[in-house]
């Protein structure tokens, strides 16, 4: 103890404010001080009450990331299976058809769509909503209105969430790689897009979708 410091003002000190350790968790499990008498819980029995939350809080949090390894290892797949089977699209129609069952067999989205955006200026339906979604970054994925929905999927009037990539060609965006859920909070910000976008990337370097 530095010898400026004197105990009995620490004792008087903390007798007066019984409660100091309460929002000091930390420093009270880096305290080490032999276990108590009787009467109120000691210093230790709190201490390894606190170490013991950690421990929940750390298996927990490990879950959580084994969880999160375990759904990108299948995205990964689902991604790879996905490009696999564009390999094989003769055109842009045929393109669109592929990502459609990919995105509902091998993703298992609730809805998918690749939408073309055309020559004009200002598209209509699916294309000019995508071209809205994504204009500010290229990407999108978060929650949208129900004619937003139904425009994008062709469903019914049902509010919802999507994540959405541009499909370019050189600088020029030249469509949108789509997934869509009725689960407004299925596809949010936090979620991001890498996988579609890997997707979306490969697509546009396919000659059959040029």
């Amino acid at each position: 103890m530095n010898p400026a410091i004197n105990p009995e003002d620490v004792e008087q000190f903390l007798r007066e404010n019984p409660d100091f350790f309460q929002n000091r968790p930390a420093l009270l499990a880096a305290l080490n001080l032999p276990h108590g008498g009787e009467g109120a819980v000691s210093l230790v029995e709190r201490q390894v009450a606190i170490l013991r939350e950690r421990n929940i809080t750390s298996r927990q949090k490990l879950v959580e990331l084994s969880e999160i390894g375990r759904e990108n290892d299948r995205l990964l797949k689902a991604a790879r299976q996905t490009i696999l089977a564009l390999l094989n699209a003769v055109d842009r129609g045929h393109a669109t058809l592929i990502w459609s069952e990919q995105a509902s067999g091998t993703f298992g989205a609730e809805m998918g769509t690749l939408i073309w955006f055309g020559n004009a200026p200002q598209d209509e339906g699916a294309a000019a909503v995508a071209r809205q979604l994504i204009q500010a970054a290229g990407t999108f994925s978060g929650p949208v209105t129900a004619k937003d929905m139904e425009a994008l999927f062709g469903r019914g009037a049902n509010k919802g969430s999507v994540a959405v990539s541009c499909i370019r060609k050189g600088e020029e965006i030249i469509g949108a790689l789509t997934v869509g859920a009725s689960d407004t909070e299925r596809y949010g910000p936090k979620d991001g897009t890498l996988f579609l976008d890997y997707i979306a990337e490969v697509i546009g370097q396919l000659p059959a979708c040029q």
